[in-house]
């Protein structure tokens, strides 16, 4: 009769932790799948704001673009000006700075990744990348103004505001750079190495192109950054285009980039000229198309990348 009772009781306990457990399972379930809605309702917020945001910049801009406008040189007298000094500038600026900031960042971090081992300089260059990347842009503009306009005498220009962003974009392309070396994985190293390959031939051969995708998206966010920017080169380049130097190769003529246009048409206004907000909206999308168009340039050249890396092509 006690066994009976023991038994019985044992199965009530049993039952009991089996219906603990089934209700902590359904408690975990509202749990997830409450945070899953939230989260996927935010990621619908984040996605309605910037449709709305590119949606605004295009219907308003677009309408304003014509081959005319992309071509020909803004007037601040009368109606009817161009972008197109604005646009030639932005591009050779974009070039100049990713020539400088490119070819150092992937070196740096080919250093720190391959070659440099843990020590108090490596930790030193290590914190100075990372509290670079956090300064403000405007702080990079005082300093490119103090060393490239003062001291070294290169006065307004399209190479102060160039070797400024270089500056500025350098930290972001050592950290992209080094993320996408630590993607490689270390089996393909030893691969190479056990075919008595040097380091070099290592990281010529096989590091560097395994982690080309990752290295071309630091690319792309430089040269999207170096578009985008206005505070460092309202301070290095000037806010306006020396007539007789509007399409000129020369780095030390000044210059003028959209992003600064629109900055001087939208904020600053130019007076007498009519149709500034109009040619700030224009110059906006013309922006922003030139982003998107980077971005999705970008995209597609990854994805053929990563394909033949795994020898889909």
């Amino acid at each position: 009769m006690s066994a009976a009772v023991g038994s019985e009781a044992l199965f009530q306990r049993l039952a009991a932790r089996r219906q603990s457990r089934l209700a902590a399972q359904r408690r975990a379930k509202m749990y997830d799948r409450v945070a899953t809605g939230v989260m996927i309702g935010l990621i619908g917020l984040l996605v309605v704001v910037l449709v709305a945001v590119v949606g605004l910049i295009l219907v308003t801009g677009v309408p304003q673009l014509s081959w005319q406008f992309i071509t020909t040189a803004s007037s601040l007298t009368q109606a009817g000006g161009g972008v197109g000094p604005q646009l030639w500038c932005t591009m050779y600026l974009m070039v100049l700075s990713l020539l400088m900031t490119v070819p150092v960042g992937v070196g740096a971090a080919v250093y720190l990744e391959e070659y440099a081992r843990p020590s108090r300089f490596t930790a030193a260059v290590r914190l100075s990348v990372e509290s670079l990347a956090s300064v403000p842009s405007i702080v990079f503009g005082t300093f490119g103004a103090a060393v490239f306009l003062v001291r070294l005498g290169l006065g307004y220009s399209i190479l102060s505001g160039a070797l400024t962003l270089a500056l500025l974009n350098l930290p972001l392309m050592v950290r992209v750079s080094q993320e996408a070396l630590r993607s490689v994985p270390k089996e393909f190293r030893e691969a190479s190495e056990a075919l008595a390959a040097r380091q070099i031939e290592t990281i010529q051969k096989v590091v560097l192109p395994n982690a080309m995708p990752g290295i071309l998206t630091g690319v792309v966010l430089t040269a999207a950054r170096v578009i985008g920017e206005t505070a460092p080169l309202i301070l290095t380049m000037g806010t306006s285009i020396s007539p007789n130097a509007q399409y000129s190769l020369n780095p030390l003529a000044t210059g003028e980039t959209l992003a600064v246009h629109i900055w001087v048409l939208a904020v600053v206004g130019v007076p007498g000229l009519q149709d500034a907000q109009a040619v700030a909206a224009g110059s906006a999308a013309l922006l922003l198309i030139i982003v998107l168009a980077l971005s999705l340039s970008a995209a597609l050249l990854t994805r053929r990348l990563n394909m033949r890396l795994r020898g889909l092509r």
